[in-house]
């Protein structure tokens, strides 16, 4: 058995060495590797009529500047739908809830800055009227006394980084501050004038205080834009604001970071590798190319040609009246402009001003809101349509007081009796009401009064507009187009904060934290300070004690939110001035655009560049 296993065995072994001697020496193939392709960069165009002439934020108010800050900055804060959002700070700090805002009682005494009764900051000395810490006006005899004082404290999100790579730090913030301060440097010192310190606990804690005596309601907006001191630390506030690092070439930490400015043609930024979100795969986009092409007519060609993405809002009027009938889909995003158009009434015209009382009765005001047909006027005057308001406070706002609220339709029959029950009513049938039996008033005084407006082509045609409703209601109105530095000239010859006009269409701003004192007897314009904001003359007892709780209360409070609610309840009633729309805020886009949000309160529509994206 044994044999036999050994000669099958050496057979077998026999064979395959003769069959492996026989066979050919064949190579063994090596493997084709195929390359992966490089994808294409994601690139977005976004086009705008104008240039920047800076991008330093303290050198430029230039529209087209701040969206390009978008995309080399990111925050500190967002606003949205009129509510204030983080971004590079870890929270906002809250006086409510006590979480990074408290106040604190100081001795002051001789010689101490502190906010003097008459809102001014001064050195204290005897005889300056102060609030004391239990809430008094006291005057002030030299000896030391309590005041309150805010402090509030900012924390940066951890791992901000300039586009170069160095740390973001709270320091970054001071140096900003101390620009900011600077005389030399072009920017509004009301806060700053009332910070008594602005300091970097360490390299992520920022610590704002107060002078005495100060209670800022927009304590949590007291943190300044950081700028890189470790790059322009050696230039003074004076060379920053034409420096080329500071306005050509800035250091950012947002999502992109500039990489060429072509003057008179474009700037391109790309993907910052630094971005504090890059691990959350942003930005999306590669590169984003900011275009100028100054003739609306050649940039609607881009559009349709693909040579733009983007067109942004303070463009896309003329665009769109530049893009023919029959053109490919484009994407109309549109959200309302913040500044709602108003018509103000001259209710307290100042004592230069000599001409009939005509608005002080309620009923007057009221009446003309009736006569007039502002729904019917924003569907003919603006497109998309605009938005009739009844407050000062948009629907979508956090603080809007709904049905609270009343309401003015178009009813010229109850506004003509309105207008009738206040003693005008047209006696000799010219069309023209008079006055009868109205005190001041000589009896037949016609109601004719001038119209004064800007000549923005939209204000011009809802001007005409209202002319008509009023004419058909009795009441002769004779427009004035001026340019808005006269409208606007300073008191006292000023129409507006001169008080010397009848009636005048022009707009205010919706804000996160709603401007009642528009309206407060004390912010009238006169001899004292014209530059005042009630340039109506409206004077009511009643909504000076609601707008001043809500003023006197923190936002997030009961009080605050209470306070804002009744005021608008007493101005939708007693209407110092009638509101009238929200302007329609329009981009442009291509249709393979993704992640475009526009919002009221964001000045940009680029304001989550580092989300958008493109379609394959």
């Amino acid at each position: 058995m044994k044999l036999k296993t050994f000669l099958a065995i050496s057979i077998t072994l026999l064979l395959c060495a003769a069959c492996c001697v026989d066979l050919p020496w064949v190579p063994t193939p090596t493997p084709t590797l195929t390359p992966t392709p490089t994808p294409e960069p994601k690139v977005l165009a976004v086009c705008m009529l104008d240039e920047p002439d800076s991008l330093y934020i303290y050198g430029t108010d230039s529209p087209a500047a701040r969206h390009v800050w978008q995309a080399i900055y990111d925050g500190p804060l967002d606003s949205r739908t009129y509510a204030h959002q983080p971004v590079v700070l870890a929270g906002l700090p809250s006086m409510v809830d006590g979480s990074g805002a408290v106040l604190k009682t100081a001795t002051v005494q001789e010689g101490s800055r502190v906010l003097a009764a008459s809102g001014e900051v001064v050195a204290l000395y005897p005889g300056v009227t102060v609030e004391d810490a239990a809430g008094r006006r006291v005057v002030f005899d030299g000896t030391p006394i309590q005041m309150q004082f805010m402090v509030v404290v900012f924390t940066l999100q951890p791992g901000l980084a300039w586009s170069d790579g160095t740390p973001v730090t709270a320091d970054d913030s001071v140096f900003s501050f101390e620009l900011a301060a600077d005389p030399a440097t072009p920017t509004d010192k009301h806060i700053v004038e009332r910070t008594s310190g602005y300091r970097a606990d360490d390299d992520h804690t920022v610590v704002w205080v107060g002078v005495p005596g100060y209670r800022d309601h927009f304590y949590y907006l007291n943190f300044w834009h950081p700028l890189p001191r470790h790059a322009w630390g050696h230039l003074s506030a004076a060379d920053l604001l034409n420096a080329e690092v500071s306005a050509r070439r800035p250091l950012g930490w947002g999502p992109f970071v500039l990489q060429e400015w072509a003057v008179g043609d474009h700037i391109t930024v790309v993907r910052n590798p630094a971005y504090f979100r890059a691990a959350e795969g942003l930005p999306r986009l590669d590169i984003v190319t900011f275009r100028f092409i100054p003739d609306p007519i050649v940039l609607a060609g881009e559009l349709l040609a693909g040579g733009c993405d983007v067109v942004t809002h303070e463009s896309a009027d003329a665009v769109r009246a530049a893009l023919p009938d029959e053109s490919p889909p484009i994407q109309t995003l549109s959200t309302y402009d913040s500044r709602w158009e108003l018509l103000a009434f001259g209710i307290s015209p100042s004592a230069g001003y000599d001409r009939p009382d005509f608005f002080e009765d309620m009923r007057v005001r009221q009446g003309i809101a009736l006569c007039i047909d502002r729904q019917t006027i924003v569907d003919q005057a603006t497109e998309p349509p605009g938005r009739v308001l009844d407050s000062f406070v948009p629907p979508e706002h956090p603080l809007y007081a709904g049905s609270a609220l009343k309401a003015w339709g178009y009813d010229p029959p109850a506004g003509q009796s309105l207008l009738t029950g206040a003693g005008w009513y047209d006696g000799d049938g010219d069309g023209v009401r008079e006055s009868h039996g109205i005190p001041g008033i000589t009896d037949g005084t016609p109601f004719r009064v001038s119209y004064r407006t800007t000549d923005d082509p939209l204000r011009v045609q809802t001007a005409q507009l209202i002319q008509s409703y009023l004419a058909e209601c009795g009441i002769q109105a004779d427009v004035e187009v001026v340019t808005s530095d006269a409208l606007f000239a300073p008191g006292p010859e000023g129409a507006m904060f001169g008080r010397r006009f009848d009636l005048a269409q022009f707009s205010w701003r919706a804000t996160a934290d709603p401007l009642c004192d528009l309206f407060l007897s004390g912010q009238m314009p006169d001899i004292d300070r014209w530059d005042r904001p009630n340039v109506a003359g409206f004077l009511d007892d009643e909504y000076d004690v609601a707008c001043l709780s809500a003023l006197e209360a923190f936002p997030g409070s009961a009080e605050y939110a209470s306070g804002h609610a009744q005021a608008q309840r007493i101005f939708s009633e007693r209407l110092p001035v009638l509101p009238l729309f929200q302007r329609p805020k329009v981009t442009l886009a291509r249709t393979s655009v993704i992640g475009l949000a526009p919002d009221p309160t964001q000045v940009s529509e680029l304001w989550n560049v580092e989300q958008l994206d493109l379609r394959p």
